[in-house]
């Protein structure tokens, strides 16, 4: 690999391949735009998945930004976020107002565009989000525009008919309006009564946003980087046609391919891990900790992965490298979100600590048990000779005081993009509200990529307060091997002294991990589809069965409820909105106390 012109981080090979992705993806970009000067950040990951919306998405932002303001539009959906808006409805139906205003632009200037948008919205058909109302206008206009049945529920025709106007847009701010009523009749209708309309939420500045990053002693020049990274990133997301799950494989055989794969050559082994750390952060562990590790757990279907024990790059940094900065982006942002909810955060952590720590006191009274011995109760003599051995003695019973213990893990594969900063910020409610309840707990992230599964430690158990803010550098990136993660966090749950043991796991409900083979790994098989639901509930399972308390909470889409239910039994919360999490988890510990006997 010497001697090819290759970055200084030496990528393997299969990069070439991203890098020739991302330049035919830009390309296309810049020749509908007509301006060589703008740039993206090209999605390799999709086309790789689904090349006909990646190409699509590529014309139809050229398109766009050639006739229109995309940092305007932007910049309108951060004033709106500001004031309260659910980030995940807003760019849905930001994305088929865009798309309503640009494909008639792009068809007319370009041949092949309306088949090409054909192939995009039949892969978003076949394994697309369609969540809530938003969701479902999505899917009635897609099957609108391929000719195929579909009955408009009636409360949806309003909206279809204000998406069908911008069909002749020629002005940003009509676009920008259309949005904003269709957030307010179909996202939250409560939202403009609450908190104002389209002018209320223009005249949010600029400045009223960076205030909320002064009270953290940035200065001016990095606030303004922050807002400019993030109207980018925005941009970039607002300008998409959808999202698609990766598509499910046929059921996985355990020792699928492992048998053929020679083992992976030291020296290029050696390059993975070297790569793996400066991605994701130096290990947590010794190398010789580590390789006993991965014997005892990456075992059965998990056969030829690794685990990955970090403390994050921003922590633990081997070199300050594109994800390094990527990573302190992402963690400004959060920043950012969580300086403009401070109050309703705060209050939220008093009320749940308040919360845990009445549930303290009450499992530590002293509860009166009827007995055969201790003090005579007058009242209960007439049951002498009455009945079968009469209890005519209360005894004093002191409740279990024996010690909780709780991990919170975090999905953070990139199918939580859509709402990293408020997964940071409900995290950091659960853990703050748990340091000031006294009660030991680690958060920890997991997400896989190639065939490591890195655990991301935030906070450990017996950290002090402080750590907890580490939670707000919460970033989603690659996929998710969701037993593997269960298996490496319950060890270390199973040995600590505690026993009341609590382990919560945020999730969407799809394992999900693809196996890219590259040099120098040992090829594990994809972990997709049935058969990885079936090992993750094996595995939650096997940690019940350990006398370990296992609740999931679900924030995926309705069609994967089915695969969340076989995951978790009944010992699980579908929650339709983030902002919930630290709800949910307070009310289940507290039930969780008082109940313990």
């Amino acid at each position: 690999m010497e001697g090819r012109g290759r970055a200084a981080d030496n990528l393997p090979a299969s990069e070439d391949r991203r890098l020739e992705i991302e330049n035919r993806l830009r390309n296309l970009f810049w020749t509908v735009s007509g301006d060589y000067s703008l740039d993206i950040r090209p999605d390799a990951d999709t086309f790789l998945r689904n090349p006909a919306l990646a190409l699509y998405d590529a014309v139809k932002q050229g398109a766009f930004v050639s006739h229109f303001d995309p940092r305007a539009l932007a910049i309108y959906t951060l004033q709106k976020r500001a004031m309260g808006a659910d980030e995940q409805a807003l760019t849905t139906l930001t994305q088929l107002c865009v798309d309503a205003a640009a494909y008639p632009l792009a068809s007319r200037e370009r041949r092949g565009v309306e088949e090409m948008r054909a192939r995009a919205f039949r892969e978003l058909l076949e394994g697309g989000f369609f969540r809530g109302r938003p969701g479902q206008l999505r899917k009635c206009l897609i099957l609108r525009f391929l000719g195929q049945p579909v009955q408009i529920p009636e409360e949806l025709l309003p909206a279809v008919e204000i998406i069908d106007s911008l069909s002749g847009a020629r002005d940003t701010e009509a676009i920008i309006a259309a949005i904003d009523r269709l957030y307010n009749s179909l996202a939250d209708p409560a939202f403009e009564a609450l908190h104002g309309d389209l002018k209320a939420v223009r005249r949010v500045t600029g400045a009223e946003l960076a205030a909320f990053f002064r009270n953290q002693a940035l200065s001016d020049r990095q606030i303004q980087q922050v807002l400019e990274e993030y109207l980018s990133a925005a941009r970039e997301e607002l300008l998409k046609t959808g999202q698609v799950r990766p598509a499910r494989r046929e059921p996985i055989r355990p020792d699928d391919g492992l048998e053929e794969a020679a083992p992976p050559n030291p020296a290029e082994a050696e390059k993975v891990y070297a790569f793996i750390e400066r991605q994701f952060g130096k290990s947590n562990l010794p190398p010789a900790e580590r390789e006993k590790r991965n014997r005892w757990l990456c075992t059965g279907i998990h056969r030829g992965c690794s685990l990955h024990f970090t403390q994050g790059v921003l922590q633990n940094p081997v070199v300050k490298n594109t994800q390094y900065l990527r990573t302190q982006m992402q963690s400004m942002k959060n920043e950012m979100y969580f300086q403009m909810k401070r109050q309703n955060i705060q209050r939220s952590v008093t009320l749940l600590s308040a919360m845990l720590k009445q549930a303290q006191i009450q499992r530590m009274d002293e509860d009166t048990v009827p007995s055969e011995q201790g003090q005579i109760v007058p009242g209960r003599l007439w049951e002498v000779g009455r009945i079968r051995d009469p209890k005519l003695f209360d005894r004093e019973k002191r409740r279990d005081q024996a010690g909780f213990l709780v991990d919170i893990l975090l999905d953070s594969s990139s199918s939580q993009t859509l709402r990293q900063p408020q997964i940071a910020a409900q995290g950091y409610i659960v853990s703050q509200a748990l340091s000031l309840a006294g009660i030991p707990h680690r958060v920890c992230g997991f997400c896989s990529y190639w065939d490591y599964t890195m655990i991301h430690r935030y906070r450990d158990y017996d950290d002090p307060i402080e750590a907890n803010r580490n939670i707000l550098q919460f970033r989603a990136f690659g996929e998710n091997r969701d037993a593997l993660a269960i298996r490496a966090i319950r060890e270390g749950m199973l040995a600590r002294p505690e026993e009341k043991k609590i382990l919560i796991l945020l999730s969407d409900g799809r394992p999900n991990n693809l196996g890219v083979r590259r040099p120098g790994s040992r090829h594990p098989p994809a972990y997709v589809g049935e058969e990885a639901v079936r090992d993750t509930a094996l595995e939650v399972r096997k940690t019940r069965s350990q006398g370990i308390g296992v609740l999931g909470i679900f924030v995926g889409g309705e069609e994967d409820l089915a695969a969340e239910r076989k995951i978790f039994g009944k010992e699980f919360i579908y929650s339709r909105s983030i902002l919930s999490f630290a709800h949910i988890v307070g009310t289940y510990l507290r039930t969780l106390m008082e109940d313990s006997d």
